[in-house]
């Protein structure tokens, strides 16, 4: 009975001994992780995270951080994967963002449509939210699933001076919502074989922003159509 339990209390002490050589050792790599974020180094932080999953696989803060860095760097699948398993841990508007943000660059659209939904609902009037889902609906070829929230940025009280950042082969514009949203609109009149209509809506786009590339360019790829016929 008494070597049953000395075996049961070392057995005890060795356990407190590990947990508490883990905590030391994840409390070493929150160390090095901000020490290097200060520094910018995101892959050395994404390491030290990566380090800190593998000592408490279900650690919130490291799994939800962890998600963040991979999708700044670009890895979207291995966002999408640890915002997948984050999410199952602790539910988070941020990490619903990033799993949908993760699965638009992958072009998983219906996924993102989604994760965009979900958070939309809590905040209908989000122009960012707005615009993604009516994106992802574009890109489903779902365009009159699309239409009524274009028209909702479009009637949007700050949608004319909101800004997003749309990005092209030249790099990137700031646009105001009004302005995609007037751009989106012409692109599904254009699929409906409305040009007319069409054309006005990238016009009122490029009076709202001259420097619309976008815009301009579908401009002239219409205008050059039409004038073949």
């Amino acid at each position: 009975m008494s070597k049953v339990l000395l075996l049961a209390l070392i057995t005890v002490s060795l356990m407190f001994s590990s947990c508490d050589n883990t905590g030391k050792m994840v409390e070493r790599e929150w160390v090095v992780y901000n020490s290097v974020m200060d520094q910018g180094d995101i892959i050395t932080a994404i390491t030290c995270l990566n380090r800190i999953v593998a000592f408490e696989k279900y650690n919130p803060d490291a799994l939800d951080t962890l998600a963040i860095l991979y999708l700044k760097s670009g890895s979207n699948e291995a966002a999408a994967k640890i915002a997948t398993r984050a999410l199952n841990v602790r539910e988070s508007d941020v990490l619903t963002k990033v799993l949908a943000k993760a699965n638009k660059g992958l072009g998983k659209y219906d996924i993102a449509l989604e994760n965009y939904s979900k958070l939309l609902v809590k905040t209908p009037e989000d122009l960012e939210l707005m615009y993604e889902v009516a994106y992802a609906y574009i890109n489903l070829s779902r365009l009159n699933d699309a239409l009524p929230f274009v028209q909702k940025i479009i009637s949007h009280p700050e949608s004319g001076s909101a800004v997003m950042q749309e990005f092209i082969k030249e790099g990137s514009q700031l646009l105001p919502y009004r302005a995609v949203a007037f751009n989106m609109l012409g692109f599904i009149q254009t699929q409906a074989n409305e040009p007319e209509a069409a054309i006005k809506s990238y016009e009122t786009a490029l009076q709202i922003f001259p420097n619309y590339y976008l815009a301009n360019n579908n401009l002239k790829l219409l205008s050059a159509k039409l004038e073949k016929k």
